[in-house]
C-alpha cells in the first residue's frame, strides 16, 4: 500500500500565496495600487489599473431597490473589514463612454485567519462582484455564488485568492490573488 500523506488545506493557501508572491516580484509586469504602503494588487489584466483596499472596522449591508438592483452600504462594525478590489481599464482621452470598471467587494470577520469558502458559501462573506460600463443591462452589482475564495489575515494584512464566475453578465477578472494592509 502507498503513503497516504493528506496536505491540510490551511497550508495549501499560504504556500500558493507565498509562491505567488515570490514568482510576481521577479515579474517586470507588476501592477500596484496607487498607494503601495496601504494596498497592493498582485496580478491585474495589461490594459488596466488594479487597487484593493480594506476598510477597517466596517460592514456590508446588501441591498435591493425596487427594481431588484442589488447595492450596499458599508457601516461601522467592530468585528469585521470589507475588502474592495477594483479593475479599471485604461481609457484613450477623448473618448467618451469608454469608461470600464469592475469590482469585487466582500466581508472577513477579524476572528478569521483563515477563510476557505467555496460556492454558496461565499454569501457568508456578502461577496458582490460590480460591473460598470456603457453597457445597457450589463451594469450594477450582483452576488457571487460561484467560485472559492481563500484568506489569510496576519500582520495586520490581508491575502485573499479568489476564483468566480456570475452568470448575469460579462466579466473580465475571474480570479484575483491580492494583498492589502488593514
Amino acid at each position: 500500500m502507498g503513503n497516504n500523506k493528506t496536505i491540510r488545506p490551511c497550508w495549501i493557501f499560504p504556500l500558493i500565496t507565498l509562491t505567488l508572491l515570490i514568482v510576481s516580484s521577479c515579474s517586470s509586469q507588476k501592477k500596484e495600487a496607487t498607494n503601495p504602503e496601504k494596498t497592493m494588487a498582485i496580478a491585474c489584466p495589461e490594459d488596466g489599473k488594479c487597487t484593493t483596499q480594506v476598510f477597517h472596522n466596517k460592514s456590508l449591508e446588501v441591498k435591493t431597490d425596487e427594481f431588484g438592483g442589488v447595492y450596499y452600504q458599508m457601516q461601522d462594525h467592530p468585528e469585521t473589514s470589507v475588502v474592495l478590489y477594483q479593475y479599471a481599464r485604461n481609457v484613450e482621452k477623448g473618448l467618451q463612454d469608454a469608461q470600464y470598471r469592475e469590482e469585487i467587494i466582500f466581508e472577513i470577520r477579524h476572528s478569521d485567519v483563515t477563510i476557505i469558502y467555496n460556492d454558496s458559501d461565499l454569501q457568508k462573506t456578502k461577496m458582490l462582484f460590480g460591473r460598470f460600463c456603457f453597457c445597457r443591462g450589463q451594469t450594477g452589482y450582483y452576488k457571487v455564488s460561484h467560485g472559492n475564495l481563500d484568506a489569510v489575515q496576519k500582520n495586520d494584512s490581508i491575502y485573499f485568492n479568489l476564483a468566480f464566475s456570475v452568470t448575469e453578465v460579462p466579466q473580465v477578472i475571474t480570479s484575483v490573488t491580492a494583498s492589502a494592509k488593514k
